[in-house]
Order: C-alpha cells, then sequence, then structure tokens
C-alpha cells in the first residue's frame, strides 16, 4: 500500500517556519513607525511626569505656582534654565502663540521630580520642547510640541 501525503512533523516544520518568517517580517516592515510610536511614548510619560509633579507641588505649598512669572491663561514653552539662549521655534502642539519661557527647576529642588525632561527628538535649546499652560480656573495643561506623524493627536495632560 503506497500512501501519499506529508507526515504531522513535516506539516508542523512547515507551520513553525511560517511563523518566524511572518514575525520577523512584522518585525522589519516598519521600524520607523515603530521608533515613532515609541518617541510619542516618551512624550506621554514625560508631560505626565511634570504635570504630576506641578500638581503634587501645588498641592503641597497651598496653590502657589512653582515660578512667580506664570500669569493665568498665558502658555509658556518649559525651559531647563532660566534664560533659554536660543529662541525656539513654533509649537503645532497648541494653538496659541508661545514668547515666554517657565522654569520650573523648584520642582527638580523641592523633590518632586529628578529633572525635567526633553522631548526625545529635541535639540538642545534649554527648552525641552514641551509647554505649560495654566488657566484662571487653575486647569494645567502640560503638552508636546512634537508627535509622530502616523498619530493624530499631540500628546497632554490635563490636571
Amino acid at each position: 500500500m503506497n500512501k501519499k501525503g506529508f507526515t504531522l512533523i513535516e506539516l508542523i516544520i512547515v507551520i513553525a517556519i511560517i511563523a518566524l518568517l511572518a514575525a520577523a517580517t512584522f518585525v522589519a516592515v516598519d521600524p520607523a513607525k515603530r521608533i515613532g510610536k515609541a518617541n510619542d511614548a516618551q512624550r506621554w510619560a514625560d508631560i505626565t511626569a511634570i504635570a504630576d509633579a506641578y500638581y503634587k507641588y501645588a498641592v503641597d505649598n497651598n496653590g502657589v505656582y512653582v515660578s512667580s512669572t506664570i500669569t493665568s491663561g498665558t502658555t509658556y514653552w518649559i525651559a531647563t534654565q532660566d534664560d533659554p539662549t536660543t529662541s525656539q521655534a513654533s509649537c503645532p502642539g497648541t494653538s496659541t502663540v508661545i514668547s515666554n519661557y517657565v522654569n520650573l527647576n523648584s520642582l527638580i529642588t523641592g523633590g518632586y521630580i529628578g529633572q525635567i525632561p526633553d522631548d526625545p527628538l529635541g535639540a538642545d535649546n534649554h527648552g525641552t520642547d514641551y509647554y505649560f499652560y495654566n488657566d484662571a480656573a487653575g486647569v494645567v495643561i502640560i503638552g508636546a510640541c512634537n508627535k509622530y506623524s502616523g498619530t493624530t493627536n499631540y500628546p497632554s495632560a490635563v490636571r
């Protein structure tokens, strides 16, 4: 009796090879997309950390601002020093014109955050590529000026 066909072992080996090739192709197809999404995840983590640190500072200090230069209803660049040496480019993450910087280093010295994070793709211009907004009702928005081109919304945290 002469039977033709594949054995179970042969089928399992072929399926395993196809699965490995599919996994390798999936990873290699669009690494730029994966890097872009990883950068957006880092932006979310950064702005959330800044927002949480700001909120904790405000609670511990009876609602006092981190910086005396903050005016309600004004959007600021978040700087890493008092007097940034270079001008910041526009921020597409917010429709508001931004011309002033705010230094949040009191969050570091107060132990609320280890360092003021910088955008993963940000240039070293003493700005972070993140913005700070505080309205008259006390709502704080920390947002990113950059995003991965494959996403629709700029990352922002509201507290």
